[in-house]
């Protein structure tokens, strides 16, 4: 009996120890993420975000087939908790607004939304390549 009673705490032990490991492993954002999205008065528009880690933090650059975004950069970049929030700059002749990301990051997918100051938002689903 009592030999049962080992065998059961340290395999509870082993059990909690795989676990906490699991769970402290860091998502890996890196990489290129492909996807689409639907902007007002102009239709589909594919992107494409590429996502480097530098020392303990991300940068990213993201393009589109519309031609609104060449490799422009993302800025104020944040992962936590699962959701990646960055903004990005769009300049139009002589305007330029700001785009709001927010993504749930599943595995190789990120799912979510784009939205900008004047209420224009859309659904954004990429994939990593």
């Amino acid at each position: 009996m009592k030999k049962s009673s080992v065998y059961l705490v340290l395999f509870v032990f082993l059990l909690a120890i795989c676990s906490a490991v699991s769970f402290s492993q860091e998502v890996d954002l890196t990489g290129t993420w492909e996807g689409s999205t639907i902007v007002p008065d102009q239709g589909e528009d594919e992107l494409t975000l590429v996502i480097q880690k530098e020392e303990d933090e991300y940068v990213a650059t993201m393009s589109d087939s519309l031609g609104m975004l060449m490799d422009t950069e993302c800025e104020e970049i944040e992962f936590e908790d699962g959701t990646l929030t960055f903004s990005i700059s769009i300049s139009q002749g002589m305007e330029t607004f700001t785009v709001w990301f927010t993504l749930e990051v599943e595995g190789d997918t990120m799912k979510g939304y784009w939205e900008t100051a004047e209420g224009d938002q859309g659904d954004v689903e990429l994939k990593k390549q």
